[in-house]
């Protein structure tokens, strides 16, 4: 085991102790797309949850949210966590209106959003947001890097530094001792691609192995995601919870 690993896994579990009742919790925004990081991500909360007994008792994609579904069902004790990742901002609007949606509608419930990487192209829209941000009293913004706490901060003054939910998985998972003996690179190409990873690319010799999640995903994969939006829509259009 590696310990590194174990200790970040372990700075993970504070984020229990903000939950004000752990029987009574919502999740909002778990990813119903491709992006195999946010679904390692994805995994990991939902470990979390079964590691320290949280139970979810209402569980939304950006697909299938219902805001007045919501209000019937929410107690004063609701504690509303919002997916974690890397689409805080307004790279991502869908994610982010749905945030600050929530953040409009339930002033009076504790809101945490777990951890987090924060983006903004434009200084008016986060300036904005952060002003929504700051009028709630309950929100607790977890951050994976320190530029983003620091950002945080105009959002709340409950800002912690965290790593990121996928750490949960550590330990639980199938490994492999095969080696290949050569390199694999897995780099960004899509629109997070930052300068550093741009910059490695065009050093790397001629016939590296370079991949990102689009290189390994599958038609098989897509069709499922395809029939998951189908289902997602017309549960959301039936009123039935799934």
């Amino acid at each position: 085991m590696n310990q590194q690993l174990i200790d970040l896994k372990n700075k993970l579990a504070p984020i229990a102790d903000l939950i004000k009742d752990k029987n009574d919790v919502f999740y909002l925004d778990y990813p119903l797309h491709l992006n195999v990081g946010d679904l390692l991500i994805y995994h990991g909360t939902e470990q979390f949850f079964t590691d320290h007994n949280i139970r979810v008792t209402l569980k939304r994609s950006e697909f299938d949210v219902d805001i007045e579904e919501l209000k019937q069902k929410i107690t004063p004790n609701t504690t509303i966590l919002l997916h974690g990742g890397g689409n805080f901002g307004d790279l991502y609007p869908q994610h982010q209106n749905l945030r600050e949606t929530i953040i409009r509608t339930f002033p009076n419930n504790r809101v945490i959003v777990l951890p987090q990487t924060l983006f903004y192209k434009s200084q008016e829209t986060l300036e904005k947001s952060a002003a929504l941000f700051m009028q709630h009293q309950d929100c607790h913004l977890l951050a994976r890097d320190e530029r983003t706490a620091n950002a945080f901060k105009q959002f709340s003054p409950n800002v912690y530094l965290s790593p990121d939910m996928a750490h949960e998985l550590y330990g639980t998972l199938p490994t492999k001792n095969t080696q290949t003996g050569q390199s694999l690179y897995f780099l960004r190409k899509d629109i997070e691609a930052s300068d550093i990873e741009k910059n490695i690319t065009a050093k790397l010799p001629a016939g590296s192995h370079i991949k990102d999640w689009d290189d390994i995903l599958s038609g098989q994969d897509d069709f499922v995601l395809a029939v998951s939006w189908r289902l997602a829509k017309f549960a959301k259009r039936h009123n039935i919870s799934w």
